[in-house]
């Protein structure tokens, strides 16, 4: 199994940091991939540069990262590969689950991509752009909608098809 790690620090634990920091990095280091907002991190560790958090504080731990940043550009770091995607303009109705809806995609993303625990380490950077890609999509599509998910139009273009 790949484990996925979405951090959802909140402000609410801001004062709580020194309590919850072991936890935390214990999270990091069982975890195949971590995902943070820069919000997290700026709560966290009062720190938003994606490259300082990734070397500092995520890496040792787990060499697979995604920071999302609301409306701004998501980063990917790994081992191989180190990117900025740009996040499409769209009417946005709500930003509620837009995170959940970013995590769906990109499981599925590695769902769709067939990527397994023993490949996650080694995937090329074409395989993380569809993978991201579909994180991207999944939240773009979130944001359309008060549902906080994605549309059942949007689902249907999306199936997965199983062998015979």
């Amino acid at each position: 199994a790949i484990l996925y790690y979405d951090l959802n620090y909140r402000r609410t634990y801001k004062d709580r940091i020194r309590e919850l920091l072991p936890s935390i990095h214990e999270n990091f280091r069982l975890a195949d991939l971590v995902r943070g907002s820069a919000d997290d991190f700026l709560y966290m560790y009062n720190q938003q540069d994606v490259d300082k958090i990734y070397k500092d504080k995520i890496k040792f731990y787990c060499r697979n990262f995604i920071c999302t940043a609301g409306h701004w550009n998501i980063a990917l770091r790994t081992a191989h590969v180190s990117k900025e995607y740009p996040i499409p303009a769209v009417e946005t109705v709500s930003t509620v689950g837009a995170g959940d809806n970013f995590n769906a995609g990109v499981i599925y993303g590695l769902l769709k991509e067939d990527i397994r625990y023993d490949a996650l380490n080694d995937m090329d950077e074409a395989c993380w752009d569809r993978v991201v890609g579909y994180g991207i999509a999944f939240a773009t599509e979130s944001c359309r909608s008060l549902n906080n998910s994605v549309s059942r139009e949007f689902a249907e273009t999306l199936k997965i098809e199983k062998e015979v």
